[in-house]
């Protein structure tokens, strides 16, 4: 195997930007997730509620701010003064911007691999599958060819990787909820998917892991098993 995606999001429930490479902590991939969006409780808001924020992307510009990319193109930071009223206004609800800490070590990174993301391509030929529907840090290429199929990584949990300088440990499933029908900028809206996730693999698609030993990711590095 070998890593052949890496996504962060700086914004939660926000679409994310793709990486070359990634140094990688105990609570994930750095600056991953590290803004939040509250709605006018002043409580944590996502997609579910918010689906336009999908719509939106998300991109790093330093420690806890993000520049973030409307759908019309236009762009402004996360600490602009007018941040709140933009997004807002994008979104069509009363939203701010927060510093936020990521929470969940057994769950510090989420990762799919090419054979699922084909496989469920396969099987729903109707509907648009790219890992942006998913939100996953790392996408692995797993296939000796180009005929394996299925959701390997499911089969991961209580294994333990290495990639490059960095020691993984894989720790549950990931159940999946209504994000992934909601549009982004290069899929559309389809429920048939969660339909289809939810009655033939139990609501779980991809795995999350725990970071045993923080380290540094490329694109193309190799993975190997340490159990």
């Amino acid at each position: 195997m070998r890593v052949d995606q890496l996504w962060r999001y700086p914004v939660k429930s926000v679409g994310g930007e793709r990486l070359t490479a990634a140094t990688v902590g105990v609570l994930g991939i750095e600056g991953d997730r590290g803004i939040a969006v509250h709605d006018e409780r002043e409580e944590v808001t996502w997609a579910g509620a918010v689906p336009a924020l999908m719509r939106l992307r998300a991109v790093t510009l330093g420690p806890g701010v993000a520049e973030l990319v409307l759908p019309d193109g236009r762009r402004f930071r996360s600490d602009a003064p007018d941040a709140a009223g933009r997004l807002s206004a994008a979104v069509q609800a009363n939203v701010t911007l927060v510093e936020h800490q990521p929470h969940r070590p057994d769950a510090a990174l989420h990762v799919l691999t090419t054979t699922a993301l084909r496989s469920l391509g396969s099987t729903l030929p109707d509907s648009v599958m790219d890992a942006s529907r998913f939100r996953p840090n790392l996408v692995l290429d797993d296939m000796p060819g180009d005929h394996a199929t299925g959701y390997p990584e499911h089969d991961w949990i209580g294994r333990r990787m290495a990639i490059g300088t960095l020691r993984l440990r894989f720790t549950e499933g990931c159940d999946r909820c209504v994000m992934i029908t909601k549009e982004t900028p290069t899929v559309p809206h389809d429920r048939a998917v969660l339909r289809w996730v939810a009655r033939e693999l139990g609501n779980t698609l991809g795995v999350y892991a725990a970071v045993e030993k923080p380290g540094h990711v490329r694109i193309g590095d190799k993975v190997r098993w340490l159990d």
